[in-house]
């Protein structure tokens, strides 16, 4: 069994700017913590399995591909399907912490919007 204070770890990441702390890794299980600045954020992109994120703190623009946002804050959970494209940005005055839980381990790339085409023209 493993423990974790989110507490230490978002000090730490703010003072050390550090986006993507990673927390527990099992053969098919991860979990980290990001922390985005204001405005700061990730591509349009997807990953091969799917994952949750439960904002900690801050507010989160949530977008998908056919461009459709969502406002999701403290305490809110959002559940995506594996590839299923989103962007998150940190659209609040103050740090954004999210808690995000996936079934692969660390090390699989994700797929970023255009990449998946830019690989099947090559095939």
């Amino acid at each position: 069994m493993d423990f974790v204070s989110l507490d230490r770890k978002i000090d730490e990441a703010g003072k050390e700017k550090t986006r993507n702390t990673h927390l527990f890794e099992a053969e098919n299980f991860r979990s980290w913590m990001l922390y985005f600045e204001p405005g700061d954020g990730t591509p349009m992109h997807f990953h091969q399995s799917p994952e949750t994120f439960l904002v900690i703190e801050g507010k989160c623009s949530i977008k998908n591909i056919q461009g459709g946002e969502r406002i999701v804050e403290k305490n809110e959970v959002v559940f995506f399907p594996a590839k299923e494209y989103y962007q998150l940005t940190n659209v609040g005055n103050g740090p954004l912490v999210l808690f995000g839980n996936r079934s692969e381990p660390f090390g699989i790339r994700p797929v970023r919007a255009g990449e998946e085409q830019a690989t099947e023209k090559g095939a």
